[in-house]
């Protein structure tokens, strides 16, 4: 009898856990979301999650930035609630891939902003999720109107041990940057995936596919962009950047005691990135980026009132990225280990990731890689998300 009433116990602490933010993945390796861990970011991997972690609201601090990072986070945070039968939450700042564009004339396209996000999820026997996203701006200060807009939706489903899910982005598109006519498009691109919970592990599989390209209006020409992997696009020329992202892998989260737990994940990433119309040809190819990570993390209730967890990762066996010029190397240096925490206060709950210093410091920029791995109380928790569960 005592050691069911131990086992109920560390369940309803491991559930209370499920709320949590980026700050949680991130300390135990998982990058902005888990294909395996049910948490508050399951949501937008999987629509369906709506139905199993709800009734809460969420902030992520940070700045009004674009690109999300450790080092600058994002600010964004949502509400979510059960409604009789279904559930529902609307999410703020869930902004897409930043705009990287540069120029001698600091030209620049509109970013993707100001993003929201609708979800609306129900149990009929078979969990089901569905989730908009939409996000339009413009910018009529110049000697040309600016605009972007983007529109996409995901769809999931959840019965038992099986998940599967399906995110679609519609459109996203950016006019205006250094002339009226120069474009910023993506085309309709996929993200397909399920998982298998079996014999105490989960198997899971995602495939990620993008397409999208840039245009130089005529009497234009674009200069440095980087983030499409081409250096320049001649005036009334377009640029086409294909990438698509394979993960097939397992793991399973094992009980140590009531109150700590082990994870454990291997996954098998192949990346391939095909660039094509760039006017210097040395851009125009295919990449491909193979590696084959693996992750221990760790997570344990210290106490009543906090949580501590952590990771490490790296690739094993595999992990290089082969050139246009059909030369691999070797990912250097490729372990990372994370650290984070939860303070709990009742339903309130503060997560962040600890011993990551540098960075903007007492007001003092620190150069890159200063002082990481130091754990620095007059800078204890970065990435910081609040969660409050009624």
């Amino acid at each position: 009898m005592k050691k069911n009433v131990l086992a109920v116990i560390g369940l309803t602490v491991l559930s209370t856990q499920a709320f949590a933010s980026k700050a949680r993945m991130e300390a135990l390796g998982q990058g902005s979301h888990s294909y395996y861990l049910m948490d508050s970011r399951s949501v937008f991997l999987n629509a369906a999650s709506v139905n199993e972690v709800k009734n809460y609201i969420t902030t992520e601090w940070g700045a009004s930035v674009q690109a999300d990072s450790s080092s600058a986070p994002r600010a964004e945070g949502g509400f979510f609630r059960e409604m009789g039968a279904f559930n529902y939450g609307l999410y703020l700042g869930n902004n897409g891939d930043a705009r990287t564009y540069t120029s001698t004339s600091s030209a620049t396209f509109l970013q993707h902003t100001n993003a929201l996000d609708l979800v609306l999820g129900g149990d009929m026997g078979m969990k089901w999720g569905a989730r908009l996203h939409y996000a339009n701006a413009k910018d009529e200060s110049g000697t040309f109107t600016k605009k972007n807009s983007a529109l996409g939706v995901g769809l999931g489903l959840i019965h038992g041990d099986i998940q599967g899910y399906a995110n679609i982005t519609i459109s996203d598109k950016s006019e205006g940057a250094k002339v009226a006519g120069d474009m910023w498009k993506r085309k309709p691109g996929f993200q397909v995936g399920a998982s298998y919970k079996w014999s105490g592990m989960t198997f899971f599989a995602d495939y990620n596919g993008t397409n999208e390209e840039i245009s130089a209006a005529t009497g234009s020409d674009l200069t440095n962009v980087a983030s499409i992997g081409a250096s320049s696009i001649a005036a009334g020329s377009t640029v086409t950047r294909k990438a698509n992202d394979i993960t097939v892998g397992a793991s399973k989260v094992h009980e140590l005691t009531p109150g700590a737990r082990l994870i454990t994940d291997a996954r098998l990433v192949l990346g391939t990135t095909d660039v094509s119309g760039s006017s210097t040809a040395a851009f125009n190819g295919k990449t491909k980026n193979n590696r084959l990570p693996v992750t221990f993390a760790m997570e344990a209730d210290a106490t009543s009132w906090l949580t501590l967890r952590g990771s490490v990762s790296q690739n094993v066996f595999l992990g290089e990225t082969k050139s246009i010029a059909g030369k691999s190397v070797t990912t250097a240096d490729s372990t990372t280990v994370n650290a984070g925490a939860t303070l709990n206060f009742g339903k309130l709950k503060v997560d962040g990731v600890i011993g990551r210093t540098a960075g903007a410091r007492n007001g003092t920029v620190a150069a890159a890689g200063t002082n990481e791995g130091v754990l620095a109380t007059d800078n204890l928790m970065t990435r910081v998300g609040v969660t409050y569960n009624f």
